[in-house]
């Protein structure tokens, strides 16, 4: 059913025996798109968390006053959030020009060692709450495709999906600034349908932004759209103006559980992720051979070694697949920018000027 055929959000109650308008829906649906910023990691409350947490660092190894500290640390994420990328430079070098922009002059010269430290910080405080992991390998394990779409510059956005591991989840992950499209259009969530071979109809959205994760999934005509609002601020504001609604307001991503049994009754792999042969997916590609691919090595290399698997020992066995699982990873990450979204053919790389989170800024240096 078409989700523009529905007008109001339902909010969740915490009863564990959920029945709602939308069950026989949720029945049909085969796959989850994810939004990643503010959705499946926390990232404008990790990034404050980093900022506090390095003021403390200038004060206690760089004899910064609280003051200068506080100042330094505020003109960056201010800087950061509005411009954290530069297509004209790498992300390393783009960030420590902003440190070294916002530092008083006396301490513009420790812009290169700063930099490291607050990136290690950041990438602390945006890691993926394990109750997510598990939701996410729970939900694989029940059957549903996954992807994840994500608004936003494409360094900067593969560096997160990189740093913090959770392309293994994924059988596709798209980013808007590797397409002509970004989100509310309505083809981006058609470039995931054909990369996991689902109709519209059999997908839901999950995503914190009205105008871009929900407007979107409605303008694709996906089954469902999963509303996680940013804050507390955001979950109380009225959606009487609101033009595209979603169909279930989240209290909490967890309360998904509620609408789909089937999740409830998976039980979470132990496996990484990245190794269960999945379909349409960037790390499963039809060659199954120097593609980088992890699902697509891992089935070529589990078929190739089964008549030696027979005679080696579990140790030998467990050794030789953690060093498969490590080419993997250094394939796939060399790889990254190679998953763009193709159709008989690749398709031109656009900048993101209107991002979920971030823009390219390319004027600033």
């Amino acid at each position: 059913m078409a989700a523009s055929k529905f007008s109001t959000a339902t909010t969740l109650t915490t009863s564990i025996k959920h029945t709602t308008p939308f069950d026989g829906i949720c029945a049909k649906i085969s796959a989850f798109y994810f939004d990643l910023d503010n959705t499946l990691i926390p990232t404008r409350a990790g990034d404050s968390k980093a900022i506090r947490k390095l003021a403390d660092v200038l004060e206690t190894q760089y004899s910064f006053t609280k003051d200068d500290a506080n100042l330094a640390t505020q003109n960056f994420l201010k800087s950061f959030r509005r411009c954290p990328d530069n297509s004209q430079t790498s992300l390393d070098s783009w960030r420590t020009h902003l440190w070294r922009e916002s530092l008083q002059q006396k301490h513009k010269h420790l812009a290169d060692d700063i930099y490291p430290q607050w990136l290690k910080l950041r990438y602390r405080y945006l890691a993926v709450p394990q109750d997510y992991v598990q939701l996410l390998q729970r939900m694989r394990r029940a059957g549903y495709a996954l992807a994840l779409i994500t608004n936003g510059p494409s360094n900067a956005q593969w560096e997160k999906v990189a740093k913090l591991r959770v392309r293994g989840y994924f059988d596709c992950v798209l980013v808007s600034s590797d397409l002509p499209w970004e989100k509310p259009h309505p083809e981006i969530f058609y470039a995931a349908c054909n990369f996991l071979n689902v109709k519209p109809h059999e997908c839901a959205m999950i995503g914190d932004k009205l105008e871009t994760d929900i407007k979107g999934g409605h303008l694709a005509q996906l089954g469902l759209t999963f509303w996680t609002p940013l804050n507390s601020s955001s979950a109380a504001q009225s959606l009487d103006d609101v033009e595209y609604k979603p169909h279930i307001k989240l209290n909490n991503l967890l309360d998904i559980y509620k609408y789909f049994p089937r999740i409830n009754q998976a039980v979470p792999s132990t496996v990484p992720s990245a190794a269960n042969p999945r379909r349409g997916s960037h790390m499963c590609s039809g060659s199954g051979s120097g593609s980088g691919s992890g699902s697509g090595s891992s089935s070529s290399c589990s078929s190739s070694s089964s008549s030696s698997c027979a005679t080696t020992t579990r140790q030998e066995q467990q050794q030789h697949h953690h060093q498969q699982h490590l080419q993997q990873q250094q394939q796939q990450q060399q790889q990254y920018h190679q998953w763009a979204y193709r159709r008989g053919g690749s398709l031109p790389a656009m900048d993101c000027s209107n991002s979920e989170t971030e823009n390219s800024c390319d004027s600033f240096l």
